[in-house]
């Protein structure tokens, strides 16, 4: 199946292709509902994208309620010397972990994981310019845990029903993994030229990605063709990755993306993602059958 592809005009006049994706209802899942969860489940096996609608659950409000602050104090951590950043770098974590600060030549990010966050009760120490918002991010991080979860078990059981494996015992509440929330400061830049090519699948389980501006780009499943995805208010985007892929024998698919923008023009642009990923016991299995 082919996604549809749409043309919206910007406020610059500048017209951008953009991915016609399914939004999904949280509060449907929540409720188990089947006609949501399997169609859900046609999306990530179909493009591996969609839009998760958080307006109808009580909790998930509580994620969109906490965004402005979120964004504004990324944009306050970001604005920090470079050398004040780099002293929230981690030494003591595998290269293929994000956790702490890190920067590259397209962006730079801060990494919270959740079992550091929320599960140990709070045992990491945040930069000061984040401290006094810690309780704010450990719930953000706590109600897209939950959601992730929420989604997970409704793929589990589209699976379940062709007679696979479950989803869910790779995601235990106490098993650690890195499982954690990023904020993310990626500049749209003077001139489109200039933007490096960073196309990639995700290496986790399910990403969710809030933006406000323009530059998620979404590679259309079995072509060289690429869109836009949206601006939404009240919804997130959400992506399968790489162990999920894994996981469902290759039913879900884990897209390749990567970030543009529309046009030429320097701007400040944030991003926050929370990332699900498997228990460190299945990447250790993995490692030594691999």
């Amino acid at each position: 199946m082919s996604t549809m592809v749409s043309t919206v005009t910007l406020e610059n006049g500048l017209q951008v292709p953009v991915a016609e994706l399914t939004t999904i209802d949280l509060a449907l899942l929540e409720a188990g509902s089947s006609t949501e969860i399997e169609k859900m489940a046609k999306e990530a096996r179909d493009i591996g994208f969609f839009f998760l609608d958080l307006k109808n659950s009580p909790s998930a409000q509580r994620i969109l309620d906490s965004l402005p602050l979120l964004y504004a104090r990324s944009e306050v951590y970001f604005d920090q010397d470079k050398q004040v950043k780099q002293m929230d770098a981690r030494y003591d974590q595998s290269p293929s972990q994000d956790r702490g600060y890190k920067s590259s030549e397209c962006d730079e990010t801060f990494e919270m994981a959740f079992d550091e966050l929320v599960v140990n009760g709070g045992s990491l120490k945040l930069p000061g310019v984040l401290q006094d918002i810690q309780a704010s991010l450990a719930q953000f991080s706590n109600l897209c845990h939950a959601a992730c979860l929420t989604m997970l078990n409704g793929l589990s059981e589209s699976l379940h029903a062709q007679g696979a494996e479950g989803l869910e015992m790779h995601h235990r509440h106490g098993h650690p993994s890195d499982s954690g929330l990023k904020l993310i400061y990626e500049p749209s830049l003077a001139r489109v030229a200039d933007v490096k090519e960073n196309r990639h699948t995700d290496s986790g389980t399910l990403t969710m990605l809030f933006y406000e501006e323009w530059g998620l780009h979404v590679n259309l499943k079995g072509s060289d063709e690429w869109a836009f995805a949206s601006v939404t208010r009240g919804s997130v985007l959400v992506n399968v990755a790489n162990s999920l892929q894994r996981l469902s024998g290759g039913t879900f698919h884990s897209p390749i993306h990567r970030v543009t923008q529309p046009g030429d023009g320097f701007s400040k642009r944030y991003y926050l993602s929370y990332f699900l990923r498997p228990e460190d016991e299945l990447k250790a299995e993995w490692a030594r059958t691999s």
